[in-house]
């Protein structure tokens, strides 16, 4: 494989750098139907932190065995770093670069037909030989970041007022909203409810949001109250010795939290603590809010098991450690950071992420991954194995697991057990759901044999049911609610997946996988992985139902590339991971 990376143009104004370049890869081995994606990465260093950041590729031209990539994306250089922000250092930045199983750090770059454009008042610039230094000037930096607030504070007051004043016409907008009920008039478009109060609500908040360009949400609403509240209680005295587990993915003890509780418990000098709850923010309690920022306010190591937005409202104190046990094992599908420019991707401004002053992971090889998608720096990612893994390791629980699970399904006994596990699609837990016509279970018992069995185990976003034939009740049960996916490992033969992390797990405990990918193209497109998903999947991938039920008839799950896939996502085999996370725990309450 060769490759051309130029930089077309240079653009630096205020506190943005407007970067344009064009990417070149010449590879025989360009796959037509998903071809790798490459993935420029910015790498900068102020000496303090570092911060990675994707370059975001606009257009895409396939020619033979040559790909043409170009992009221009506008970066916030005042928001690359988190900690070190209002220190204004220089930096440098650098580019590496990965395509399918290729991977490099300070690549060559051609800058000699770079046009630039740089204003001098918060920053100027220096090429190097293959990087880009960048030299703060922090006088006009803070006169700029006044200028900044100055206006933002006469806008708020504008908006202020048009809100107050649309406040005039509310009977108006209510009025609007009855006389609909009686079809005589329109509402604003997007009010959907059928309820008549909250169509009425609905379309006054819509009117007054379109003339003052202020909307009152329930998100908001609560935000400001959480943010309220933690400013209130920001003065109390941090525990030196409690650690608060927060969950926004489950309402109880299990997964991660629970392996490490375990190890924990029987320490009586530690204070411990939970607050678990699934619901979407905009529902959360005003008790929940209450716990929450006491917690925030009050515990040295706060953990978590998934984004959960609520906690980057706040400035936390220095004095409190943040450290997120990530739950999916492996660095698979793009998060964070890493979807700058794609759809729900994380925008570079946003808080969100930022602050972690540690992230557990499964590997070396995930560190860049996860620095990159949370936007962190490398340190705070370390590659202490995932706890809930060590289970793996437990013949003694494997064995329990097996028995009570066919003590319950005992019609599921001397069976091949094909695991169907999928993510979701959608962007957000809100529009989550899967084509489920497109695992038509009729269709595949009628073309599979006699002696598989099948456990549907859909991602926890989707609530809809997959419809289960009637004549094949005896043959197929749903788990998706109610079953810990990693103890349905232990009875599997066979697992369909797609672009599910479960991946890892499968490949440390050996379990052949076939890929039912019937959009990977447009996957590839709207969400990407970290990896080139047809170099590294350690199985066979089928895009259609046919090719899926050929390929469990013939027994064709392509696992060579097994051991290889779990070396690289795993740096341990030892079933220790969970002593690991603890000692991290106990480091961050001695920091």
């Amino acid at each position: 494989m060769d490759y051309n990376i130029s930089v077309n143009s240079i653009t630096i104004s205020k506190f943005s750098m407007t970067l344009g370049m064009s990417i070149e890869i010449i590879d025989d081995d360009i796959d037509d139907l998903a071809p790798a994606k490459p993935k420029l990465i910015l790498f900068f260093d102020n000496g303090l932190e570092t911060r990675r950041i994707p370059f975001v590729i606009k257009t895409v031209n396939y020619i033979k065995n040559r790909c043409l990539y170009t992009g221009k994306y506008k970066y916030a250089l005042n928001m690359l770093y988190w900690k070190t922000r209002p220190q204004n250092l220089d930096s440098r930045m650098h580019f590496n670069l990965s395509y399918g199983k290729f991977y490099k750090e300070n690549i060559n770059v051609d800058f000699s037909e770079a046009e630039i454009e740089c204003d001098d008042f918060c920053y100027s610039i220096e090429l190097g030989e293959n990087s880009i230094s960048l030299f703060s000037h922090p006088e006009n930096f803070n006169y700029g970041k006044k200028v900044k607030a100055i206006r933002k504070f006469f806008r708020n007051i504008f908006y202020g007022l048009m809100y107050i004043m649309g406040l005039i016409f509310i009977p108006v907008w209510a009025l609007e909203a009855v006389l609909n009920l009686l079809k005589i008039t329109s509402v604003a478009k997007k009010v959907k409810s059928k309820n008549p109060l909250r169509r009425i609500f609905g379309n006054v908040n819509e009117r007054l949001s379109q003339f003052s360009k202020r909307k009152i949400t329930m998100h908001k609403i609560k935000r400001g109250l959480l943010v309220l509240l933690y400013k209130l209680q920001k003065g109390r005295k941090i525990q030196d010795r409690k650690i608060t587990f927060i969950s926004q993915r489950r309402n109880d003890l299990s997964g991660n939290f629970e392996f490490v509780y375990d190890k924990l418990k029987n320490d009586s000098s530690l204070n411990i603590k939970f607050i678990l709850d699934n619901k979407p923010f905009k529902k959360k309690s005003l008790l929940y809010l209450i716990k929450f920022t006491s917690a925030l306010a009050t515990s040295k190591v706060i953990v978590l098991d998934e984004f959960t937005p609520q906690i980057h409202f706040v400035d936390l104190k220095p004095q409190t450690k943040l450290v997120q046990l990530w739950h999916a094992c492996g660095a698979f599908k793009t998060f964070g950071f890493t979807r700058l420019g794609k759809p729900k991707g994380s925008p570079q401004a946003t808080r969100n992420h930022r602050s972690y002053d540690y992230v557990t992971v499964s590997s070396t090889y995930c560190k860049r991954c996860h620095s990159e998608g949370f936007g962190i720096p490398d340190e705070n990612v370390v590659p202490t194995g995932i706890a809930r893994t060590d289970v793996f390791f437990d013949e003694q629980y494997k064995n329990k697991v097996i028995t009570e699970f066919y003590n319950q399904y005992p019609q599921f006994k001397g069976k091949k057990i094909i695991l169907f596990a999928p993510t979701f699609r959608g962007n957000v837990q809100e529009t989550a759901h899967y084509p489920m016509h497109l695992f038509d279970l009729e269709k595949v018992f009628d073309e599979i044999g006699s002696e598989y069995v099948i456990i549907i185990k859909h991602h926890p976003f989707v609530k809809k049911q997959h419809p289960i034939p009637e004549q094949y009740s005896d043959r197929v049960i749903d788990l998706s609610q109610n079953s810990e996916l990693n103890d349905l490992l232990f009875v599997s033969d066979l697992i369909i997946t797609d672009y599910s992390s479960l991946v890892f797990e499968a490949a440390l405990i050996k379990k052949p996988m076939l890929f039912y990918a019937f959009d990977l193209r447009g996957y590839i497109n709207s969400r990407d992985f970290y990896f080139d998903f047809k170099s590294y999947i350690p199985g066979k991938i089928v895009y259609n139902l046919k090719e899926l039920i050929q390929a469990i008839n013939e027994r064709d799950y392509d696992t060579g590339k097994m051991q290889e896939f779990a070396e690289m996502f795993f740096d341990d085999f030892d079933g220790k991971s969970t002593e690991r996370v603890v000692k991290l725990l106990y480091k961050c309450l001695e920091e």
